[in-house]
């Protein structure tokens, strides 16, 4: 009666969250050897003959290895695969809420991180409507509704863990913005010579943003404030909102220089 060789057995195949394992091979017959190898990414074998050795130093990926059995001459093999991801990702973030007027319809978006594989990430609607490239985190989205658009920005990081976080996009009706008082006198004006924005016919404004055509805030003043320099600002399109006499004012103005 002629007995069977050893079957190999390298183990299930894993996924971590740190870089480092225990391998799980199938046990060896008396007389018998085993081996491991290293096929594809990386890692270092404590004990290479060791069914049951310690692997450290495996990298962020599919890292693949074989268990070979030499039972008396006859040979078998069976590979393992390894699938670490990044336990130092940050969590994800959907960026800073924005905010665009009509006819403007488009935002760019600015999620973080940039996922390394394993690890995806993906935008999804949570309110509104439009159109996205889900795995870009920088991604443009266009064809909005009016109103408040809020989207999330979602990083699934296998067994460290799944995040979310959210941005929102408000697109106003250009008929709605007001720059008048009751009287429908002006409350705010952009002096282009001296690049000072102002508020008027106020003794202060309770709060004074400039937004860029972006919709994000790029300064903004304490109560009490009447005026914003805008001479370290670059050429483009801004927005301006401020709060004055219990009423929320909108200006739009260009710097040229």
């Amino acid at each position: 009666m002629t007995s069977m060789a050893q079957i190999a057995d390298a183990g299930p195949d894993t996924t971590l969250c740190v870089d480092f394992y225990t391998m799980q091979g199938s046990p060896l017959p008396p007389g018998a050897t085993g081996t491991w190898a290293i096929i594809a990414g990386c890692g270092s074998i404590m004990d290479m003959n060791d069914p049951l050795t310690l692997t450290v130093n495996l990298c962020v990926g599919t890292n693949v290895f074989i268990w070979t059995v030499d039972d008396n001459g006859q040979l078998d093999t069976d590979t393992l695969l390894i699938t670490v991801f990044d336990a130092s990702m940050a969590n994800a973030n959907a960026g800073m809420d924005q905010t665009i007027i009509e006819p403007q319809n488009y935002a760019f978006l600015n999620g973080t991180p940039t996922p390394l594989y394993p690890a995806t990430c993906w935008w999804s609607w949570v309110l509104g409507f439009g159109a996205v490239t889900a795995n870009d985190p920088n991604t443009p989205v266009v064809d909005m509704l009016v109103g408040d658009n809020i989207l999330a920005w979602t990083c699934d990081n296998g067994p460290c863990g799944l995040t979310s976080d959210t941005v929102t996009i408000h697109m106003l009706m250009a008929t709605g913005l007001s720059n008048a008082d009751a009287d429908g006198a002006p409350s705010m004006a952009y002096d282009p010579f001296t690049r000072q924005l102002r508020v008027l016919n106020c003794t202060a404004s309770e709060s004074l943003v400039v937004m860029d055509v972006q919709g994000r805030s790029i300064i903004s003043a304490s109560g009490g404030s009447q005026s914003i320099s805008m001479t370290e600002q670059p050429v483009g399109i801004y927005v301006a909102r401020a709060i004055v006499d219990d009423r929320s004012v909108v200006h739009r103005f260009v710097v040229t220089h």
